[in-house]
């Protein structure tokens, strides 16, 4: 019978929340204070579970020393571990650099003392420990270089020093030739792990300076392209509006239009975009704002309607399923096609004809304006113009799943293509 089961190291195992948290920390810390906090929790649980893995080398140590001294050696050690577990769990490390140092504060106070509990005896058996805190006499040191790397190695040094100098007084009654070889050995073998926290702090320090770059560059260049963004605007409002505006003022009793589109131009002009997305438009309202739009420009511009049965009442969403354009969408498209019918004005001819052709559809908003007038040759359109260019070509460039294409030949008429399709 083929084994259908998946074996056990295929199963993930989940850790009890309480035990994650220990070795977890806050996602939105900086990268520096996360290595910081995990390291002091992980140190704090050593200084604690040193003291439960050597009672043989408590006791040894106990009978060549004052009753008082074990018990104050293992408060000393014990109680700065539950210390940095403690505080591991607040927020921010300020509190790690002076905790760093009453950690090793105390380690080397145990060891000062240790010379003053000393009764004067030697230990029997040579294999036993006269003093029990030279096994871990690094992780102090470790504990500083989470913050300071140079103190950490100072007090690797100190430490080492002053535990091996107890422990050869404890197990032999004086200093042998070997104090030197045990020092050094203590000091090269505790540096490896010195060097494993020195690279995992500049790590962290080095992501969040990386992290703070990007973050530096990104909005630099968000703001470089939000300039453009508006300069384009208000190089599109200047020619459309101000522009076209100035244009058309002819002398005598100014057209009430004509006035309705200065101010329009002013308000344009000195509204600040906001966040848009929120606000839609239906069919209806998107088919009437087309029309108000062309009708403002000239009574003689017909606007039809693709797929339409009876005109823009069809189209009133009664009876259907609703379909919406965002506001900007609609805007933009009404102000290039705004802009195609003022080229027809202006360069089509006084007898050209022109259509404004719309389809409404659900996840599209398309539209062409058609004239046969004088039309022109788009290649021969120098930079410096910027209607077609601006106005059309990137005012729908700017929106997602915009276009624009302009068709025209000399004597043809053009033809302009707006659309947008939903993303």
């Amino acid at each position: 019978m083929a084994a259908t089961d998946a074996s056990p190291t295929d199963i993930p195992i989940e850790h009890p929340a309480w035990a994650r948290r220990v070795f977890e920390s806050e996602s939105a810390e900086p990268d520096l204070d996360h290595v910081q906090r995990i390291g002091a929790r992980f140190l704090g649980l050593g200084f604690i579970g040193y003291p439960i893995v050597l009672p043989a080398a408590i006791a040894s140590s106990g009978s060549v020393t004052a009753s008082w001294w074990v018990p104050l050696s293992i408060v000393l050690s014990v109680g700065p571990g539950i210390l940095l577990i403690i505080f591991s769990f607040r927020p921010g490390t300020s509190w790690l650099g002076p905790l760093a140092l009453v950690t090793w504060s105390g380690f080397l106070l145990s060891i000062l003392l240790w010379f003053w509990a000393w009764t004067g005896a030697t230990l029997t058996d040579p294999g036993d420990v006269a003093q029990w805190m030279v096994a871990f006499c690094g992780m102090p040191s470790m504990v500083l270089m989470l913050v300071h790397a140079r103190l950490g190695v100072i007090s690797l040094i100190v430490s080492s020093v002053a535990s091996h100098l107890s422990q050869q007084l404890g197990r032999f009654g004086e200093l042998t030739s070997d104090l030197a070889f045990e020092i050094m050995w203590s000091v090269v073998f505790t540096s490896v792990f010195l060097a494993v926290v020195l690279v995992a702090t500049r790590t962290g320090r080095h992501l969040d300076e990386t992290r703070e770059d990007t973050y530096r560059t990104a909005a630099n260049v968000a703001a470089s392209s939000a300039r453009e963004v508006e300069k384009a605007r208000f190089d599109a409002i200047v020619h459309d509006r101000v522009i076209a505006s100035l244009l058309a003022v002819e002398p005598g009793r100014p057209d009430e239009r004509l006035a309705a589109q200065a101010r329009s131009a002013l308000e344009e002009l000195a509204r600040v975009p906001g966040p848009g997305g929120a606000e839609a438009l239906s069919r209806g309202e998107t088919l009437g704002r087309i029309r108000s739009a062309a009708a403002d420009l000239a009574e003689r511009f017909e606007v039809q309607v693709l797929g339409a049965e009876a005109g823009a009442d069809s189209l009133r969403d009664a009876g259907r399923d609703r379909v919406d354009y965002p506001v900007e969408v609609v805007e933009a498209v009404i102000e290039a096609m705004s802009e195609a019918l003022r080229n027809v004005v202006r360069h089509a001819g006084p007898d050209a004809e022109c259509a404004v052709i719309v389809q409404l559809a659900a996840d599209a908003l398309s539209m062409a304006v058609v004239d046969n007038g004088n039309g022109f040759d788009p290649d021969s359109v120098g930079p410096g113009r910027v209607g077609i260019a601006v106005s059309i070509r990137g005012r729908m460039a700017r929106l997602l799943g915009g276009r624009a294409q302009v068709s025209s030949r000399e004597g043809r008429g053009t033809t302009v293509q707006i659309g947008w399709e939903r993303p």
